[in-house]
């Protein structure tokens, strides 16, 4: 018994003498120092890095946040509900909104570029049988917003919206 006393008293001098050393002190300084200086760099990281962003674009291979189908899909409804409308300027609407709509789906699959132009040249050719007809949809929205005084039938709406239809089908977001 007096042996294993006498080994926990010098552990315990021993344990005693380190706590209360310099270099123990030392490294709590150290540690708290550079403790502080991770979580700084982590709530830098993600307030400056937009790192949600850089981790969807990982996961997903864009950094837009994907919306469901069932909201794809009602948005897109709506649109078309556009058509039901007597009011040439719905139709007008219509369309503009279909072409935003459009848009914002071609950077859901990973087409990048500042303009709807610049995404659609990014879709090899051949690769959609409608990629022509959305180009010339596209471009009846751009005489849209140029000019005020442009007039559209309600059918000539309908074959715009089912080129986009068909083309969002295609893609998968409706």
């Amino acid at each position: 018994m007096d042996v294993l006393n006498m080994v926990m008293t010098t552990a315990e001098g021993i344990f005693s003498a380190f706590i209360h050393s310099a270099f123990f002190l030392f490294m709590k300084i150290f540690l708290v120092i550079y403790s502080t200086v991770l979580v700084v760099d982590v709530i830098l990281l993600v307030y400056l890095g937009n790192v949600r962003k850089q981790l969807r674009n990982m996961r997903t291979g864009t950094g837009v946040k994907k919306t469901s189908k069932r909201t794809d899909v009602r948005e897109w409804d709506a649109i078309i509900g556009r058509l039901q409308s007597s009011d040439g300027k719905q139709y007008l609407i219509a369309i503009l909104e279909a072409d935003r709509f459009v848009y914002k789906s071609l950077a859901l699959q990973g087409y990048s570029g500042g303009t709807f132009a610049e995404r659609l040249a990014q879709i090899p050719q051949g690769s959609f049988s409608s990629l022509n007809a959305v180009r010339d949809v596209h471009a009846l929205s751009n005489k849209i917003v140029q000019k005020e005084d442009i007039q559209i039938t309600q059918e000539q709406a309908k074959n715009a919206l089912g080129v986009y239809e068909q083309f969002l089908q295609s893609i998968d977001i409706l």
